[in-house]
């Protein structure tokens, strides 16, 4: 058995990092992953832009939308991959609610990572908008619309993007404008 002279024992030591380091870094192929799948023009059928949603989204496979709710909310999920990537709802409130409370306590922004104006608050992955709906004040309810990039932090400019053309969507949607619905 041969022995280590003290003094040699950090030159192993470094060596040996260095090998691993080498090898994890050609392991890995230095290639990102790619979006394999074509990004969506609309959230469960409220039009928007694909090129709202994509920054939004993760690379992945493939995507599949999913809709759940009832008179007066809806959510819609992106799921890449099996995994939740975008969740967005829109959700009727008594007349008087105000944006920050949506905000603040349903979709729960913390508020020193936020952007405020008068119809939007907004941070790097979360964003939530009041709609401005043609007859607002129908059964005394307003229309809120929330939307979280699940996996991504797309960016407060991203975010403000996306919430404000959800936002004019669903304002143009018939449930909002009353007409048909």
């Amino acid at each position: 058995m041969s022995r280590i002279r003290p003094h040699a024992l950090p030159i192993r030591i470094a060596g040996l990092l260095a090998a691993g380091l080498a090898v994890t870094s050609c392991s890995s192929g230095g290639q990102e992953a790619e979006r394999e799948y074509t990004v969506p023009a609309s959230l469960c059928g409220t039009a928007l832009p694909a090129s709202t949603l994509e920054p939004l989204l993760p690379a992945g496979k493939k995507i599949s939308p999913v809709k759940t709710g009832s008179p007066g909310f809806t959510r819609c999920r992106l799921v890449v991959d099996g995994r939740v990537a975008v969740t967005s709802i829109i959700e009727r409130r008594e007349s008087g609610t105000t944006l920050r409370n949506v905000a603040y306590g349903t979709y729960g922004m913390g508020s020193g990572s936020v952007t405020k104006g008068t119809r939007y608050v907004v941070s790097d992955a979360q964003a939530v908008g009041h709609v401005a709906c043609g007859s607002p004040q129908k059964e005394d309810h307003e229309t809120f619309a929330m939307l979280r990039a699940e996996d991504v932090d797309a960016g407060k400019a991203a975010m403000e993007k996306a919430i404000t053309d959800l936002a004019g969507a669903v304002a143009a949607t018939k449930g909002c404008t009353g007409q048909g619905a």
